[in-house]
């Protein structure tokens, strides 16, 4: 769904949790209540400053914290690390196909060193509008990429090499 539509609907999400919580409580001695909430929470806490930024869509933000329904915490976090070099592999590669690499990374060493310099200057309005809407909409979404693929890609990785 998030390749045709470029969104994956709540209910799609909302059913396979629901489906694995129940084969977790199903399989009673791999069902530790807590254990799920901090693997569900915790990750979706951390990445939610991201997504605000939007580095990363809402979707991915709740496939992440799915995960932690699934699996342990250190293999979410395990996921997470491998899907951010699957994704950073999958943009670069997209990026030097579409030719936008080099505007890109202009961009992100302006907005880096701007956040730095207010950071520095202890100003308040370290994250301005205006500066943010002054990128490019089209140019950012020519590099795009759909982060479900990377988040696959690390669970396969997790799967084949981890158990």
């Amino acid at each position: 769904m998030d390749f045709l539509t470029d969104k994956i609907p709540n209910r799609y999400i909302l059913l396979s949790s629901f489906a694995v919580l129940a084969f977790r409580i199903i399989d009673s001695k791999s069902f530790d209540f807590f254990g799920i909430v901090f693997s569900v929470f915790f990750p979706v806490l951390i990445l939610f400053p991201l997504f605000v930024f939007g580095f990363f869509g809402g979707a991915d933000l709740k496939l992440i914290g799915m995960l932690g329904i699934c699996f342990p915490f250190k293999d979410v976090m395990c996921i997470f690390v491998l899907s951010l070099f699957a994704g950073l592999f999958i943009g670069l590669a997209k990026a030097l196909v579409t030719r936008s690499f080099f505007q890109r990374f202009k961009t992100l060493f302006l907005f880096s060193k701007n956040v730095f310099y207010k950071a520095l200057t202890k100003n308040e309005e370290v994250f301005e509008s205006s500066y943010i809407g002054s990128i490019d909409p089209e140019m950012l979404k020519k590099g795009s990429i759909h982060f479900s693929l990377p988040i696959l890609i690390a669970v396969v990785l997790k799967i084949c090499i981890g158990g």
